[in-house]
């Protein structure tokens, strides 16, 4: 006899959303736009405070 092995969770969470389950949020953004969108920043402040226009 085979037994279909199925994922099951906590026996305490009475049938709640496990939290990985659902996407909450519906913006997306990628870890290398918000790392490049850092690095851009920085840049744009050290330029701007060398010529001391900030």
């Amino acid at each position: 006899m085979s037994k279909k092995r199925e994922e099951v969770g906590l026996a305490t969470s009475a049938g709640l959303i496990r939290y990985m389950d659902e996407s909450i949020s519906k913006v997306k953004i990628k870890p290398e736009h918000v790392i490049s969108a850092t690095v851009g920043f920085i840049i744009i402040e050290v330029i701007l405070n060398y010529f001391r226009l900030f």
